[in-house]
């Protein structure tokens, strides 16, 4: 029988927990993740030709999502910056719909 990792038999280095001691660098696994984010919306900007004063909105709220998570993380006090109101809710796309009803599920990781 072999011991080669397939769909039903995962390769067990693959599964193994991190080594304990040393916790994970969240702030370095954020950023990361930010960076994958960042890299899916431009990759889609340039393959659609999204319209660019869109793509620097969206840059811009992610940014503020960024800034507002560090700071949480490191503990520190808000900012006490200006946010216009929305004048009504935005729209949101259905797989943006779907992706959030996941993530506040725990769900498809």
């Amino acid at each position: 029988m072999s011991s080669a990792p397939s769909a039903t038999q995962p390769n067990k280095a693959d599964t193994a927990a991190p080594p304990r001691g040393k916790p994970p660098d969240t702030e370095g696994l954020l950023r990361e993740a930010f960076d994958d984010i960042a890299l899916v919306i431009g990759g889609v900007a340039v393959i659609h030709h999204l319209d660019d004063d869109l793509i620097w909105t969206l840059m811009k709220r992610l940014d503020r999502i960024r800034v507002r998570l560090l700071r949480d993380l490191k503990g520190l006090a808000p900012r006490q910056e200006f946010e216009p109101a929305l004048p009504k809710a935005p729209r949101v796309h259905a797989a943006v719909e779907e992706f959030l009803l996941r993530n506040r599920a725990e769900s498809g990781e």
